[in-house]
């Protein structure tokens, strides 16, 4: 049904001629990992990866001997929580000096309690039940087919944002992985050197200038900042799928299937997530002390470069 409304020729010639126009850039191999396309918390290897590995490295070190003291445990804490200051009072300042306001901490705080408890208790281990019975080909096709479903979303992004190149890229990347990748299961227009950046209402907001307000944690959603966890929220509700599912002018089934395709979609884009960032999750979850502020750090160090 889906397919049907989508499959018109126009839109595939446009978005052919969007591949090819850029088709002729010299562009490097690119393998678009799940990591850098969907995760909201890990910052790009580009930006400043540090701050994750010496996380990750702090916790795979501290798998001390038995013998090793609660003092030198925390004292090991106290230095990973300087280096972690250190790096990102090295990154360029933000609007809001985000090392001295977090107004609503103790709310968080209790938040993120509850957000962790049902991480652990049901998220986690279905995202790595999935991680682990998916095969790594079934995976791919799987994040190829829940990036193409979210183009329209994308693109409608890049127009209020006025890109109008990277607007056109992801026409091309739809009209071209729909036809010709099976629905999008097959990245075909990847193999033509056409990518796209991700994007949402997050970054649509901030092209806006919107200031990203205080830090606050979602549970379901994970920590954020206002302007995001409101980026987030729009992203859901103005998903194509979504708003034709309220369309009352479709039989009831037709609706009620929308409404189920958008529900797995985005259950699966959360297990994907939540599959790729567990090893940051787990580093931060070995560290005795500080799991809320090391967390914070990150979300708000992802958000300045963003």
């Amino acid at each position: 049904m889906i397919l049907r409304q989508i499959l018109v020729l126009p839109s595939f010639l446009l978005g052919l001629s969007g591949c090819v126009s850029v088709s002729h850039k010299v562009l490097p191999e690119e393998k678009i990992s799940l990591q850098k396309e969907t995760s909201p918390l890990v910052p790009s290897a580009s930006s400043a990866p540090s701050l994750t590995e010496k996380i990750e490295e702090k916790a795979s070190s501290s798998k001390e001997s038995p013998n090793t003291s609660a003092q030198e445990k925390n004292e090991n804490n106290a230095d990973l929580d300087a280096e972690l200051e250190k790096e990102l009072a090295a990154l360029s300042p933000p609007p809001i000096n985000y090392e001295e306001k977090d107004p609503l901490e103790k709310m968080n705080r209790v938040l993120y309690g509850l957000h962790r408890g049902l991480d652990l208790l049901f998220v986690r281990p279905l995202a790595l039940t999935y991680g682990r019975a998916m095969p790594k080909p079934l995976r791919k096709g799987l994040y190829n087919f829940v990036s193409n479903a979210t183009a329209p979303l994308r693109f409608f992004c890049r127009i209020l944002q006025g890109n109008w190149e990277e607007a056109g890229k992801t026409v091309g990347r739809f009209a071209t992985n729909t036809l010709l990748g099976c629905g999008g299961i097959f990245d075909v227009a990847g193999k033509m050197k056409c990518t796209e950046k991700k994007t949402g209402f997050s970054e649509t907001l901030k092209k806006w200038g919107i200031r990203p307000g205080p830090y606050i944690v979602v549970p379901g959603f994970g920590p954020s900042t206002f302007r995001n966890a409101f980026g987030l929220f729009l992203d859901s509700f103005c998903d194509p799928l979504f708003l034709l599912s309220l369309n009352k002018k479709l039989p009831g089934n037709e609706r009620h299937e929308l409404m189920l395709t958008y529900s797995g979609i985005q259950l699966m884009a959360l297990l994907m997530e939540r599959s790729e960032i567990d090893p940051l999750y787990e580093g931060i979850e070995k560290s005795s002390v500080g799991r809320y502020r090391k967390l914070r750090m990150l979300v708000l160090q992802q958000d300045i470069n963003q």
